[in-house]
């Protein structure tokens, strides 16, 4: 009996720790896993008080209506919000399943070519009061939307312009499968999380909200179809700028929505920079794929592996001349490898945005970027000016954080 009781208390004491380390969020994936709640939806409906003998201590409070019926909101003004808390999406219009048309390879990337489809499409107009619909797919998913669908029954709702969707909204199609409990709403994190960095803590100006679409298709083979049909040789995902679709493979939970997260970055990048350079289009999709996003702040990791591989490539002198590097196109990579390509424009991003004097250099450059969309602009002239020894001493300040000051970022 002793024995069982330390055991029970033993998991007791585990299970505190756990909900004293846990976000809100997993609080509520918790409730869900014990049976409180049948469903993310109902758990962001639940409280959760302790009550015993002269004390009353609340564990988890409901969320307020607001925050249960908007997923996708505005995060406009830079400053730091906690994370989306409902499973209904808000979308321009109700889900479909478009065929994908990529691009086709070469220098300008992937996804084709981004000045061939015109400007970012804008699903909102900024600042207005939108008019929501609230109405029950075919599936039975609770969707929120600026359009009436042609057939349902609908709820309009008022909405200010604070809660409309801000830097993006999206469509989700899961291709072959029902996903599995929350995985749409840690998506829609997901992708909240990625448009406030790459517009908000790098400092983008003046850019358009961005209407996505998403699709998450099961089966090597099904994938394999879609991807043959562009051109490309890819077993995990790709875009295209012509649908601004975003097509991954699923490969569990976690993987899956890191894929999400690299090819999403591409469409945003592409929708307001136009041609990207490459290192630099790939490096941050390749920073965004490593982040984790926690209430009101996001890290990108610096995989320990990753890093001392780097340097092993470096001290052999097998990786291109930095000039070399940063005005490469896509067939270079193709030459070089992915295993070398993307972990060293992984490492030049990681490296410029770990310190706030280099992350301004990001900053401008971007900005530089967007204002010359789609029109000749020199990035290499632009990094010899700005970075403190030009580019010669961006390489020297690489090398040496390359030997030892890695570290992840916070934002």
């Amino acid at each position: 009996m002793p024995a069982l009781l330390r055991i029970t208390a033993l998991v007791l004491l585990v299970v505190i720790v756990a909900w004293q380390l846990s976000t809100d969020d997993q609080r509520r994936r918790l409730l869900v896993a014990f049976g409180v709640a049948d469903s993310l939806e109902q758990a962001a409906l639940t409280g959760l008080t302790l009550v015993g003998p002269g004390f009353q201590i609340e564990l988890l409070e409901p969320l307020p209506p607001v925050q249960r019926y908007v997923a996708i909101r505005q995060r406009g003004d830079g400053s730091p919000s906690s994370a989306p808390t409902s499973a209904p999406k808000l979308a321009t219009s109700p889900a479909t399943s478009p065929s994908p048309r990529a691009g086709t390879r070469g220098s300008i990337g992937h996804g084709g070519d981004p000045c061939a489809v015109g400007t970012a499409r804008n699903p909102t107009r900024a600042g207005a009061p939108t008019k929501v619909h609230r109405y029950v797919d075919a599936d039975g998913r609770v969707v929120f939307s600026d359009r009436a669908p042609a057939a349902a029954e609908t709820q309009k709702l008022a909405l200010a312009g604070d809660t409309g969707v801000g830097r993006f909204s999206a469509e989700y199609d899961f291709d072959g499968l029902t996903p599995p409990l929350g995985f749409q709403h840690q998506l829609e994190i997901d992708l909240d999380g990625v448009f406030h960095f790459l517009a908000d803590d790098l400092g983008l100006r003046g850019v358009q909200p961005v209407h996505l679409r998403l699709r998450i298709v099961h089966g090597q083979p099904r994938f394999a179809r879609l991807a043959s049909a562009t051109g490309l040789d890819t077993t995990s995902g790709f875009y295209t700028h012509k649908d601004n679709l975003a097509v991954v493979r699923w490969m569990g939970d976690a993987r899956t929505r890191a894929v999400a997260r690299h090819e999403i970055a591409h469409l945003a990048l592409g929708n307001w920079l136009g041609r990207t350079p490459l290192w630099l289009n790939e490096g941050l999709a390749e920073v965004v794929e490593r982040m984790r996003f926690q209430q009101s702040f996001a890290i990108a990791d610096a995989p320990a592996r990753r890093i001392a591989r780097l340097r092993r490539l470096e001290r052999a002198d097998r990786l291109p001349a930095l000039q070399t590097f940063l005005t490469s196109n896509r067939a270079d990579w193709n030459g070089w490898g992915n295993d070398l390509a993307y972990p060293y424009a992984w490492s030049l991003v990681h490296f410029l945005l770990q310190e706030p004097a280099r992350q301004r250099t990001v900053t401008g450059l971007l900005n530089q970027l967007a204002a010359h969309r789609c029109r000749p602009f020199d990035h290499l002239a632009y990094l010899e000016r700005d970075y403190i020894g030009g580019l010669p001493g961006l390489r020297r300040d690489w090398r040496r954080w390359l030997a030892g000051e890695a570290a992840p970022l916070h934002f």
